[in-house]
């Protein structure tokens, strides 16, 4: 029954528009619908194409930036660790580079230390033949280390005793007696007397001496009869006046005159007033004079008596 109803409604409509002008077609409504729905399917099918096309090409170049990053973050973690090599590399070298430098300038002054020492050996040797010195005893300015500026007298002594050689210092005579020897600290530390004649040089000036180098001592005595005895030491040196100028060294004795002076190694200097000697009483004050006391008797001593003594020594 609706079957019927519907075919005679198409009937109907279809009566109806047959009625119209022939100028007005008729339109079909469900055509121009289908039409219009199938160019809209197609429409967005198209977009939808695009879409997922532009959607892939996105994701590809952000999957390609990725792995450009991953690259770079690769790249700048090998770069670092490259950096920290080369770098820790360049420290070893440096501190390398810096220790072979300073190893070549010990070396280099060491080296010019040496020839310091032996051009002016060789230099007094020459002025010795050139005979712009006498080969006797003289007073001469002497400037004992070359870092300080400090420079004072010496009586210089270029005669060859007892084989050891020429150039000694001289810093105690004493041959008349027309000099008084019993001092006191202060006198013995700054010196007294005629460096042409009898003296005492100053332990001051002494150990100014014998502190920059290695030192001989040589001491030689005479009696009233012109015999003469020697002791000669390899290795003088004494300390300064904090140190009550301690004999720190000797060295080998060699001579006539017996070794009296090896026993005083590490005893210091006594004068009446500075009593500094391991004996129970005064020996500079019991004695009347001043020297490096162990023991009173034993040693080649200062007193205030008359006889002929000189003590001198010269660099190696």
């Amino acid at each position: 029954m609706t079957y019927w109803s519907i075919v005679l409604l198409t009937l109907c409509v279809g009566v109806v528009v047959t009625h119209y002008p022939p100028d007005n077609p008729p339109y079909l409504l469900d055509e121009a619908t289908a039409r219009t729905e199938s160019r809209i399917l197609e429409r967005i099918e198209h977009l939808s194409r695009i879409l997922s096309n532009t959607t892939k090409v996105f994701n590809d170049r952000v999957d390609e930036v990725k792995r450009d990053f991953s690259s770079v973050f690769l790249a700048l973690n090998e770069t670092k660790s490259s950096c920290r090599q080369s770098i820790s590399q360049m420290k070893n070298e440096t501190t390398e580079m810096f220790n072979a430098t300073n190893r070549a300038l010990g070396h280099i002054s060491e080296q010019l230390s040496q020839f310091s020492t032996l051009t002016t050996h060789g230099m007094i040797n020459l002025e010795h033949k050139l005979e712009r010195r006498p080969e006797d005893t003289g007073v001469y300015l002497i400037r004992p280390d070359a870092s300080s500026n400090r420079t004072f007298e010496v009586s210089r002594d270029w005669t060859n005793n007892h084989e050891f050689g020429g150039n000694w210092i001289v810093f105690q005579r004493r041959f008349n007696g027309s000099v008084n020897f019993y001092r006191n600290w202060t006198e013995y530390k700054d010196g007294f007397g005629d460096l042409h004649g009898e003296h005492w040089l100053g332990l001051d000036k002494l150990h100014a001496i014998l502190k920059p180098h290695q030192h001989e001592l040589l001491v030689v005595l005479e009696d009233f009869d012109g015999v003469i005895a020697y002791a000669h030491y390899a290795n003088f040196k004494i300390g300064d006046e904090g140190e009550k100028y301690v004999i720190q060294s000797v060295g080998k004795y060699t001579g006539t005159a017996g070794d009296s002076f090896t026993t005083h190694g590490n005893t210091t200097f006594s004068t009446y007033d500075q009593d500094n000697d391991e004996f129970f009483s005064n020996c500079a004050k019991s004695y009347d004079g001043a020297w490096w006391f162990h023991r009173c008797y034993e040693r080649y001593w200062i007193s205030n008596t008359k006889y002929s003594s000189s003590v001198i020594f010269t660099t190696y």
